[in-house]
């Protein structure tokens, strides 16, 4: 895939370095993109730390810097954080001279003069003196923040004392609230092993580029922020071609523009969702309820008679359908001529949150593959290998079919053994089954056989049941309005769902909130 506004490429730490090469041409030029990256740092690990608590006045912030470009980002980082917050105090770790700075590095410093305290390691520096430093500056409460600018994309294995002395120190600290790597975590790299020690970063932010080693785990790394620097500005930028691309929020720009004055609500396409149980019948309600919020004209529900009628009181905006039930509960799939009979009415549709795992469900999701040919998304209960076998046979002249697993399912129709988010692993069984796949997980990958699009949106917060469900919502949604192709219509949704848990996240907190949510937040979203 060719650069995009919404999808910039993922490069290896190879790449990335000759990249800015020949962008950053000389040393204004890479001034510019290093005030670029410590403001845009300072501005999101603010935003991030509201998911903890809000920022105190009083802001305490831990500073690890390295001689490289990435110390030089976290120097001007903490001249924001200070521009910002007057009264936050900074303490520099330095683990090198200050002669021994690179020239734009030392610069940063000298900005920061007698607005920080400035502490230096020595070869000598262990873990238990670096920890009783540590003690000696962060005293009882100890540091709010800590800002990783040791080491850059061009470490090379192992690494080396003090350094390495000090990382372990401040992994093994206790008292930090949100640890926070610039670029990479120091000891992450493209030669690096698994398991490797470096620093155990809550997030890292990729300036200018998301660096591979990023995406390989999440061990580590956390969460990752993309600091977009503008080197694939579409006047200004470098024309890259890749397989893997991360996606940024301009992805959702169409959907934020004035809706045409002649619209109606046929114009926005109608979405059918198939679903739910006697004892599962929450996670459809869901679903729908994100359809509805997701700008769709029409939602219409297939939903089991016993709970259809307590359903339609509750979202009387979605048309409700009842189907007839089995003796366990479960949709029965006799009554399949409920959906043919008005499938001319749909767009796309959306099969199986809450329908349970069973033969019902497999009969019924093998039936609409075969005899429906709308972009159709599989989820939950209908990613089963039987059904993706009759997936594998579809008529190729019919739309793609999403599916949407989460780990544990994608092993399942995989046929896996162990976890493999690889893009080898997206690619193939993409290209084998002709589908989009949605593999859902801190760091969620969208392929449709020839590209990976990462969403690295969202957090902890989804770690909830009914997330996913409401994420099918929003993606059929997206998919039933049918003014764009189907993987880009998912990586709206996906977006979307994501940007607003942050929003849940930065608001309420991680814990003490409900799945649903989410839905709150995505107004914000596509106002901002």
């Amino acid at each position: 895939m060719s650069v995009q506004p919404h999808a910039h490429p993922v490069l290896t730490c190879r790449e990335a370095q000759t990249l800015e090469g020949e962008l950053l041409v000389d040393e204004a030029a890479e001034w510019l993109a290093m005030r670029r990256a410590g403001e845009g740092i300072a501005r999101q690990v603010l935003e991030d730390y509201l998911e903890i608590r809000p920022v105190p006045e009083h802001l305490r912030v831990l500073a690890l810097v390295g001689k490289g470009h990435n110390g030089g980002d976290a120097l001007l980082a903490c001249a924001q954080l200070l521009a910002d917050y007057p009264r936050a105090k900074v303490d520099l770790v330095l683990a090198t001279r200050v002669e021994e700075l690179r020239s734009l590095t030392a610069r940063a410093l000298e900005q920061l003069k007698g607005r920080v305290q400035v502490h230096f390691i020595s070869e000598q520096s262990d873990v238990v003196l670096l920890t009783q430093m540590l003690l000696k500056f962060g005293g009882d409460a100890g540091f709010h923040i800590c800002l990783d600018g040791l080491l850059g994309m061009s470490f090379k294995p192992p690494l080396r004392e003090p350094v390495a002395a000090l990382i372990a120190a401040v992994n093994a600290f206790e008292r930090i609230d949100l640890r926070a790597s610039v670029d990479l975590p120091s000891g992450a790299g493209d030669e690096v092993r698994e398991g490797a020690r470096r620093f155990d970063a809550d997030f890292t932010y990729a300036t200018g580029v998301v660096k591979r080693p990023l995406l390989g785990g999440i061990a580590d790394c956390g969460r990752i922020r993309y600091v977009d620097l503008g080197f694939f500005d579409t006047t200004a930028g470098k024309a890259v071609v890749t397989e893997e691309v991360v996606l940024t929020d301009a992805v959702l720009d169409p959907v934020r523009r004035l809706r045409a004055a002649a619209a109606d609500k046929r114009t926005y396409g109608h979405l059918f969702i198939v679903g739910g149980s006697a004892f599962m019948a929450g996670a459809l309600l869901m679903t729908v309820k994100a359809a509805i919020r997701s700008g769709v004209g029409l939602v219409t529900a297939f939903a089991p008679a016993s709970v259809a009628s307590s359903f339609a009181a509750q979202v009387p905006e979605a048309i409700w359908i009842p189907w007839p039930e089995n003796f366990h509960g479960m949709l029965n799939p006799r009554a399949m001529s409920l959906l043919l009979s008005r499938i001319h009415h749909a767009s796309a549709l959306v099969v199986g949150p809450g329908m349970g795992l069973g033969r019902s469900t497999e009969l019924i999701t093998q039936h609409i593959v075969k005899r429906v040919d709308l972009p159709i998304l599989l989820d939950a209960d209908a990613l089963s290998v039987r059904g993706m076998e009759v997936v594998q046979k579809r008529r190729s002249d019919y739309a793609r079919i999403v599916v949407t697993p989460h780990m544990g399912e994608f092993m399942r129709i995989g046929k896996l053994s162990a976890p493999n988010n690889s893009l080898e692993a997206m690619l193939g069984f993409s290209q084998v089954y002709n589908v989009v796949t949605v593999l859902k997980g801190a760091n969620t990958r969208i392929s449709d056989g020839e590209t990976v699009m990462y969403s690295t949106l969202g957090g902890a917060v989804l770690s909830r049941g009914g997330s996913g469900d409401m994420l099918s919502g929003l993606i059929g949604g997206m998919m039933a309005q049918g003014d764009v192709p189907v993987p880009l219509a998912v990586a709206r949704g996906v977006t979307l769902h994501g940007l607003a848990a942050q929003r849940l996240a930065r608001d309420k907190g991680q814990v003490a909130v409900n799945t649903t949510q989410i839905l709150d937040y995505l107004p914000e979203v596509l106002r901002a």
